[in-house]
């Protein structure tokens, strides 16, 4: 991009995105309650710093669907504070703002009755959803307070999985021109379904004149889904997506990979999360939000527009570090680095077995045979990464600059390999020590078997439940994808075969709504699915119908068909067999 730099530029369009801010996690966490509303706060810092446009958040804003009173407080404090004052707004919304902000009608820096300096566009995400009767979310409250332009809310229509049609909010500044998707989070499985059969899913363009070219548009999406898939159906594709799009800007995934890499004729910006949400890998790296620069040629202004993308850091979210360590691996080196010598060699495989026969015999058991060494360890390796984690803090302060600033706890992650015979060690006994110098000193440690170990005792152990142990291991750090599966569980194992009104799927998703979102789901699911069967049943029975015999065939058709309508259709499950 060239000369797009200079916020003064009139055909210049910058904007700050950033995903899954996740307000109010850790809410009743003394230490890490302020944390999302500091990093919050420090991304409006650097939109006002930037001089950009609008800030594009791309769904999680809230980390639960009913936000306390005071993370809504919170939260609408910091948007007033930045995002009304007189500076003036250069973007024009083009497209029908009636279709793309139903509820309000408008955009919300056109509203008379308000000074809106900087808006901001967002969706909604898998945790601060949509729900009940109304079909209302927290992100509505902000909307109709005129502090967010809240679109991407999609009402299903049509039988089976559904259809949905993604309009633009199509907007412009000076010459330059951007059209704006927004899908907010739709079930992964259920969107899957909707993307396997052809026709479901339909996007807009915008239309094709002489003085505005189909051509000149820089497409952008913002969408809120699993990416990683855990199962072939909880997760989308990109090859999903049109070929035209520019800039697919990914929410949901909290591991911060905001650069933009192709995907064929289009590029991914994955930002992350903004505050660590979970003890994984992926949230100890850098948190970063992205800087869009998009600019109309001005040498050729109906062909495609220059952009670019600049990663920038967050500097007050709280560090943290992740290691992962074997035992095994420790116990080899030599006993003046810390280990228990080369000549060390791990027991049998029995040696793992506290057995009976051992006790009696007053036998020490192996795993605890080492017990101290461990402890020992484990405590110099959580010393180290407290350091590392500190590290740039303390380079910052060598001055002695910024009086009475106090370094902020780490979050540390140590996860330990006990493959080998060894023991575990109480977890939040072993945190004690940390209380004071570490975020979380109830859960600094976590202990697990590596696979091949795992593989090797299990033996002859069935791969589907490999499978489902990985999977369950996968859903660590993603409390509402645990929940989801726990909810299948219990419906598979203990209701699938007894249904008849309703689907296995039917009921999984309305629990899931029941205990996360809408404490009427169930009833209401119940009522839907009873006037569905009661009008297949007035279609399909004879006026003169002689016998209860034969109305029971024709409610028993009924409730087949109706069933038959929520379940995925064939099309669909032949393809996500398919992927599969």
């Amino acid at each position: 991009m060239t000369g797009g730099g200079a916020s003064g530029d009139p055909d210049a369009l910058r904007i700050l995105v950033a995903t899954d801010n996740h307000l109010g996690v850790h809410e009743k966490d003394q230490v890490r309650k302020d944390d999302a509303f500091i990093t919050f706060r420090e991304i409006f810092e650097i939109a006002k710093r930037e001089k950009v446009d609008a800030v594009f958040l791309g769904g999680d804003l809230f980390d639960v669907n009913k936000p306390s009173r005071e993370t809504m407080v919170r939260t609408m404090e910091i948007l007033r504070e930045y995002c009304l004052n007189d500076d003036p707004v250069q973007l024009e919304v083009l497209s029908d703002q009636a279709v793309n902000f139903p509820r309000r009608g408008c955009v919300n820096y056109e509203d008379p009755n308000y000074n809106v300096g900087l808006p901001v566009f967002m969706i909604h995400g898998n945790h601060d959803d949509p729900a009940g009767g109304e079909n209302l979310s927290a992100l509505d409250l902000l909307a109709t307070c005129n502090l967010v332009n809240y679109f991407g809310k999609h009402t299903l229509s049509g039988g089976g999985a559904g259809k949905i049609k993604l309009k633009p909010v199509l907007m412009q500044k000076g010459r330059t021109r951007l059209a704006l998707y927004g899908l907010g989070y739709i079930r992964d499985a259920r969107l899957h379904q909707m993307f396997s059969v052809k026709g479901n899913v339909e996007w807009a363009r915008p239309e094709n004149t002489e003085a505005t070219a189909l051509t000149s548009w820089f497409n952008m999406m913002l969408i809120h889904q699993n990416r990683v898939s855990h199962t072939p159906k909880n997760a989308i594709s990109e090859r999903y997506l049109p070929s035209w799009l520019d800039l697919v800007v990914w929410g949901h995934e909290h591991e911060c990979l905001v650069e933009p890499t192709d995907f064929g004729d289009f590029h991914v910006s994955q930002p992350g999360s903004s505050v660590a949400t979970s003890l994984v890998e992926g949230e100890a790296k850098q948190k970063k939000i992205m800087l869009l620069e998009v600019k109309a040629d001005p040498e050729a202004p109906n062909e495609a527009p220059f952009w670019r993308a600049t990663p920038i850091n967050l500097e007050t979210t709280r560090p943290f570090k992740y290691r992962h360590v074997s035992l095994m691996e420790l116990a080899r080196l030599p006993v003046d680095e810390g280990g228990l010598g080369e000549n060390w060699a791990p027991p049998d495989a029995a040696a793992d077995v506290d057995g009976p026969a051992e006790r009696r015999a007053g036998r020490r058991p192996p795993a605890a045979a080492h017990e101290a060494w461990v402890r020992d360890a484990l405590e110099k390796n959580v010393h180290e990464m407290i350091d590392d984690a500190l590290a740039p803090f303390r380079a910052a302060h060598r001055d002695g600059s910024g009086p009475g600033t106090e370094a902020p706890l780490p979050l540390i992650r140590l996860r330990v390999d006990y493959t080998g015979g060894f023991g575990t060690i109480n977890a939040q006994r072993f945190g004690q020590k940390f209380v004071g110098k570490v975020a979380n000193p109830d859960d600094v440690v976590q202990f697990h078997k590596s696979a091949a170990r795992r593989r090797k005792e299990e033996g002859a152990a069935a791969e589907a439940e490999r499978a489902r142990a990985a999977a369950e291991e996968e859903t660590i750090g993603n409390p509402v994808m645990a929940d989801q599966r726990r909810i299948e569980n219990l419906v598979s194992a203990n209701l699938a075969k007894g249904l008849q009104l309703l689907s296995e799927n039917d009921l999984s998703n309305a629990l899931d709504d029941f205990v996360n979102r809408d404490p009427s789901a169930i009833s209401r699911l119940v009522e839907r699915r009873m006037k569905e069967t009661q009008a297949l049943v007035d279609q399909e029975a004879a006026a003169d119908v002689e016998s209860d015999e034969e109305m029971t065939e024709h409610i028993r058709k009924a409730v087949a068909e109706s069933v038959a309508r929520a379940a995925p259709t064939e099309r669909a499950a032949a393809a996500a067999a398919a992927e599969a």
